[in-house]
């Protein structure tokens, strides 16, 4: 066995990787949530909401990806700009209806009403529902106030804000995850100098695994310099 062969552990084709165990809770009642909404009948309506690149997506998508039920994710985001409001209609054969950025049909009446009578069809057929937006239900920018008060029988949870510590573990974490290993040294690099927008900090894992990979070199402060114009 060759010495690159020995520093380099098995490598997963680098691609993005969203589960419940490369997420960094740092409250774990909303970890115990998740699960019960996924695994038992104790919980069928959650909301989570915070910041832009806190993790709700993450959490969306490993929650319909992990689950053993019939789930669909839906980024309502991309949607408003290339779907019809009809494409809701007919999905009451789901277990789990994960609906992100419900922020996004602010201003869209058509998607609001939409939106609302898709979840009356889907809690009277017994789907659960995990919905994701920037602020809570109380203050969330919608003019439909029958929506409003629907998110409002939600358990609802706040994603907090993480602090350069969190952010630190969540990118070891992701790292691990497609199995790449990101010392602490590494992590801090990259902090102090990229942004500490986790999408973007994401954004900059998956590119560093590319290069990595395609060059057979550990993640090193010298390595991972270039990425970052320092």
């Amino acid at each position: 066995m060759n010495v690159s062969s020995k520093q380099l552990p098995l490598r997963l084709n680098p691609q993005q990787v969203f589960r419940f165990d490369n997420f960094h809770f740092n409250q774990a009642e909303l970890k115990l949530a998740l699960a019960d909404l996924c695994e038992s009948d104790k919980l069928n309506f959650v909301y989570l909401w915070g910041e832009k690149s806190a993790g709700k997506s993450h959490l969306l998508l490993a929650t319909s990806e992990q689950s053993n039920l019939r789930a669909l994710y839906l980024p309502l985001a991309e949607l408003v700009q290339s779907a019809a409001p009809e494409m809701l209609q007919s999905l009451e054969h789901l277990d789990l209806l994960c609906i992100d950025d419900l922020d996004a049909i602010s201003g869209h009446e058509d998607w609001q009403e939409a939106v609302f009578h898709c979840f009356n069809r889907m809690q009277v057929a017994g789907c659960k529902l995990l919905v994701s937006a920037q602020k809570n239900p109380a203050n969330i920018e919608l003019t439909l106030a029958d929506l409003r008060s629907r998110m409002a029988t939600a358990l609802v949870y706040q994603l907090d804000s993480l602090n350069d510590d969190d952010k630190r573990q969540a990118l070891i974490l992701q790292a691990q995850s497609r199995g790449l290993e990101l010392s602490d040294d590494v992590a801090n690099y990259l902090l102090r100098h990229h942004s500490r927008d986790m999408s973007l900090l994401m954004d900059l894992l998956l590119e560093l695994d590319k290069a990595s990979l395609a060059a057979q070199r550990r993640l090193t402060i010298p390595f991972v310099r270039p990425f970052l114009n320092v």
